[in-house]
């Protein structure tokens, strides 16, 4: 919300649009202090949905200036703004609808708006900016509904509001973890919630159970994003979602050999390039992600069960794993000691 921004608009833009004139003297109008003729001047072009207008618009009033304070008015105009796609206008309604200014205090709809912002695909420094603030305004607003569904090894956590829902799979898959998958999607359903995201953190577990799950993530158009660690099986998950996204710089996908256990021996062996488990892993990885299957299973095979190959950041970009890396080099944990 600063006046600063007023006087560094890009001009190039505003010369390219059919009110270039009019929004040019009103930036003169400002500049020289005059800013009641600022808002007779953008006032007709944020009516006729200049974003930028609708920005300028929503500034004077919420400052009063050229016009008697009025935060309603200013909420209204931001949001105008925010609908054509302006990610710091989309920031300000979110702040006045968490603390209440120019409309009723309400946490759900400050919640939707940061939200808005994180899901947006900009990544310049600009809008990577107005994520980070967005990101640390929704930490402290109060939690989504929040319930648990516990299975063997681990768990299920869906948080949801205003029809938008957040699964966050935490713990090892085990045998009856797609079994408590569908009864959360029961739940989703029953919320409205339209293509839940799929948090994941997990350090794998079996294959049979990843493969499956993650068929149903790609069925249904989930998008995926992990801000930790989620290796091996919640890897094959992770490739599911129609978005994939890494938060943080502690974010990453980690592949490598299935492994099987001998029922005679007990000995736990990589099932190698032929067997029966890499044939249906090949045969997913390639339903779900035909684009980079190749890069994907050029990792797995060339890693032992034993160990794990991590991807990151760019390379997981390049390598076509992950659709978006955000807040590089930003720990979305705190310090170090605070990992969970």
């Amino acid at each position: 919300m600063e006046l600063a921004r007023l006087a560094s608009i890009v001009l190039l833009l505003a010369a390219r649009c059919a009110f270039a004139g009019p929004y040019e003297d009103g930036i003169a109008a400002y500049d020289h202090g005059d800013y009641a003729k600022s808002l007779a001047l953008w006032l007709p072009l944020a009516e006729h949905g200049h974003r930028t207008a609708a920005f300028n618009v929503a500034v004077l009033y919420e400052k009063g200036l050229g016009t008697p304070q009025d935060s309603r008015a200013a909420e209204r105009w931001y949001e105008r703004a925010a609908d054509e796609g302006d990610l710091e206008a989309a920031y300000n309604v979110g702040v006045y609808y968490e603390t209440g200014t120019g409309v009723a205090k309400d946490p759900a709809q400050a919640r939707k708006w940061f939200v808005t912002i994180l899901e947006n695909p900009q990544t310049d420094a600009a809008a990577m900016a107005i994520k980070k603030r967005a990101r640390e305004r929704l930490s402290k607003l109060a939690p989504d509904t929040q319930e648990v569904f516990a299975y063997r090894g681990g768990r299920f956590v869906l948080a949801h509001s205003d029809h938008r829902c957040v699964i966050a799979l935490q713990g090892v898959l085990g045998g009856d973890t797609l079994r408590k998958f569908d009864e959360v999607l029961d739940k989703t359903k029953a919320y409205g919630c339209d293509a839940p995201w799929l948090m994941l953190e997990s350090p794998g577990g079996s294959v049979s159970e990843g493969i499956e799950l993650g068929r149903e993530v790609s069925d249904r158009g989930f998008r995926t994003v992990t801000r930790y660690e989620c290796a091996s099986a919640c890897a094959l998950i992770f490739l599911a979602g129609r978005e994939r996204v890494l938060v943080g710089s502690r974010a990453k996908i980690g592949f490598h050999q299935a492994a099987f256990v001998r029922n005679d021996t007990k000995e736990r062996h990589c099932s190698g390039r032929y067997d029966s488990v890499t044939h249906d892993l090949q045969r997913y990885v390639f339903a779900v992600l035909p684009g980079a299957a190749d890069n994907v299973m050029k990792l797995i095979l060339s890693t032992s069960c034993d160990s794990i190959e991590w991807t990151a950041g760019q390379r997981a970009l390049d390598l076509g794993i992950a659709t978006r890396a955000e807040a590089d080099g930003v720990d979305v944990f705190g310090a170090k000691s605070a990992k969970r």
